[in-house]
């Protein structure tokens, strides 16, 4: 009998490496390495859980080559013979789980984390990001470019002595080998100028040279560099990238992974729910690129449902599809796949959290994945003790942060009860699914039912707990997730506003001029919304910088002229604070103090939110003996991850 999904696992040859399915884990930044770029525990177990979920082929994120090129700070070395040893227990524990381990190779260039970075040519990025520095990149001479041939030579060498199968190549999101194949960054007149691709094409040689000709080789490569950023119009286009393919498999590469943009527009290479809705991100370039080469190509871009992959493969629009944060969000989405239980995958909702910690430095975590990066103490959820004394739980509110609480709590073996006041479970997951750009959140939503039902907890919605109820359950801990409600600022007239929830939820309506207060996540999300709906909408912003604009989510609406509020012609006024809201509009006041009145016809209030607890309530149980927990927005308002994160953890303690 066939397999529902019959093309996703079938059995497919990258050069002479036999891979199980089709599904690949690209390579992802974790910084889960040590301070050196040493091997860590944390590391080792974070990919061993991919492996053992199934997945085919798993490529782990790059691996510096020299000293010159480090990424970020805990980025892996391959940069000594001293490294070897420490990324064989990775490549063995990959292996030993079932996939097959490829190790990406890298040298960041002009992206790369030094004061003073090296490049084909004197041009850095046109915004330096985390990584990128400030101060024009020194251009590599001619020797040194020969000699980096060879560095990467030499770290595929130590890739196959370490166990791993094969190697990748880093040839795209704007690193070394990209910045040497793209016209805006290689100014060069040597060889390396007249020929942009031949960088590429002699590190492949090189390696195959080292490593043996039947070592197999992927190159990851730009397809788009652009996309559809107007300031980076004259980079690598699809025609552009079809002959770079061509030639890559005349040099000997055995696959290619197909992705798109660089350094500028970084956050389009994981784009999030602002930007794209539709699965497939990157599937248009794929299959361009397919059509030219005969070889193996894998690409994705936000793939997170086995129907998509299978059409995908079935249609030749590639060979492999990867799901990057996708097994971040569930490593074992291959098995479950496999299993037909397509409804026990837990989904990414495209939120960037995980992107989000690269750009703070700090390593990544999964705003749906509570488990992950803690894979060193439990490899997946089955191995999480069961409690020693179960024991009898009553969580009231069912937001995000109640409902992973319930969820981990009976996962233990505890029994538990969860009771809502609103006719629906999800709490601040029903506002953030509402846009529809946010739909992942629906299918959280959905995996929350389903894992709760399956796991026998009770939910009881539309009612309020009291004293009463709690003292019929005899619950022996009580948990406060009763999430938060909106802030209404001391601001004379605020009563004229309109609440952002009212019109994320289309409760209320609002005219054709709009002014939103607060340009946090909460007024950026609503102004988009009313924006896409035909509304010309100004955001008023007291903080002389939004507290998105450091995150993946804030670039992409932020972002001058190609940014989503430029695109839909959104107004943000930062370092201006509301002092009056009027019958037409608002009194405004400047950084300087200069007070102005903005004209509107309807006023948003989206300042943020605060715990909303039932305090008489509350007072009662703290001296009934009971266990209490306060968890999620009730604790303190922030985002969904905080919330389930802190309900899988004090769950684990209970």
């Amino acid at each position: 009998m066939k397999h529902k999904y019959e093309q996703i696992f079938k059995s497919i040859r990258i050069g002479d490496l036999q891979i199980k399915n089709r599904i690949v884990m690209p390579p992802m930044t974790t910084l889960y390495a040590g301070h050196k770029g040493e091997m860590t525990d944390q590391c080792v177990e974070y990919y061993a859980a991919r492996a053992k979920g199934g997945t085919g082929l798993i490529i782990v994120e790059g691996a510096y080559i020299n000293s010159t090129g480090p990424q970020l700070p805990c980025s892996i070395s391959i940069t000594d013979d001293i490294f070897i040893a420490g990324l064989s227990r990775l490549a063995g524990r990959i292996k030993l789980n079932g996939s097959v381990a490829v190790l990406q190779l890298i040298h960041a260039g002009i992206q790369s984390y030094l004061q003073e970075t090296v490049g084909p040519s004197p041009i850095g990025r046109k915004s330096p990001g985390y990584s990128s520095s400030r101060i024009p990149p020194r251009e590599l001479s001619t020797e040194e470019v020969d000699s980096y041939v060879e560095d990467f030579a030499a770290a595929a060498f130590r890739a196959k002595l370490a166990g791993f199968d094969a190697i990748q190549l880093h040839g795209g999101n704007g690193y070394l080998i990209q910045q040497f194949i793209s016209p805006l960054t290689n100014k060069r007149t040597d060889k390396y100028g007249m020929d942009r691709d031949l960088f590429a094409v002699n590190v492949v040689k090189a390696v195959k040279e080292k490593c043996g000709i039947d070592y197999p080789v992927i190159f990851r490569m730009c397809g788009d560099e652009p996309l559809y950023y107007k300031q980076l119009v004259g980079g690598i286009t699809i025609n552009d990238a079809k002959v770079t393919a061509v030639r890559l498999e005349e040099a000997g590469v055995d696959a290619l992974d197909v992705t798109g943009a660089q350094g500028d527009n970084a956050h389009l290479v994981t784009p999030c729910f602002y930007v794209v809705e539709d699965e497939g991100y990157f599937f248009h370039l794929s299959e361009e690129i397919k059509k030219a080469v005969n070889m193996p190509v894998i690409s994705g871009g936000a793939v997170d449902s086995p129907e998509v992959a299978e059409k995908a493969i079935a249609d030749n629009i590639l060979d492999l599809v990867y799901l990057g944060r996708q097994l971040i969000a569930d490593p074992e989405w291959v098995n479950k796949t496999f299993e037909n239980r397509p409804e026990d995958i837990r989904p990414c909702v495209r939120c960037c959290d995980c992107v989000d910690c690269i750009f703070r430095m700090a390593q990544v975590v999964c705003a749906v994945n509570t488990l992950n990066g803690l894979e060193y103490r439990y490899t997946l959820e089955d191995d999480i003790p069961e409690a020693k004394s179960p024991k009898r739980i009553v969580v009231i509110g069912a937001g995000p942060g109640g409902l992973e609480f319930a969820r981990a709590a009976a996962l233990r073996g505890h029994r538990v009860v969860v009771i809502e006041k609103e006719k629906e479970i999800g709490g601040a997951v029903i506002l953030a699914a509402a846009p529809s750009f946010k739909y992942q959140y629906k299918k959280l939503l959905y995996w929350f039912k389903t894992q709760l039902q399956k796991l026998g907890v009770s939910i009881i919605t539309g009612y309020e707990a009291g004293s009463e109820e709690l003292a019929y359950f005899n619950a022996d801990t009580i948990v406060f997730a009763t999430g938060s409600e909106p802030i209404k600022p001391d601001i004379k007239g605020i009563e004229k506003t309109v609440l952002a929830d009212d019109v994320v939820l289309g409760k209320k309506s609002v005219g054709v001029e709009v002014i939103v207060i607060g340009g946090g996540l909460v007024g950026s999300e609503v102004a988009l919304k009313l924006a896409k709906e035909g509304k010309k909408v100004t955001i008023v912003e007291a903080l002389a910088q939004s507290d998105i604009a450091l995150t993946t989510t804030g670039v992409s609406l932020l972002t001058p002229v190609d940014g989503l509020f430029d695109r839909y012609g959104v107004e943000v006024k930062l370092d201006c604070k509301i002092v009056e809201v009027l019958g037409d509009g608002v009194v405004a006041e400047d950084g300087a103090g200069q007070k102005s009145a903005i004209t509107a016809d309807s006023v948003v209030n989206a300042v943020g939110r605060k715990p909303a607890i039932p305090e008489k309530l509350f007072r009662g149980m703290q001296g009934s003996g009971k266990n209490i927990i306060v968890l999620g927005d009730a604790k303190s308002a922030r985002k969904v991850k905080d919330a389930m994160h802190e309900g899988f953890n004090l769950a684990l303690n209970v």
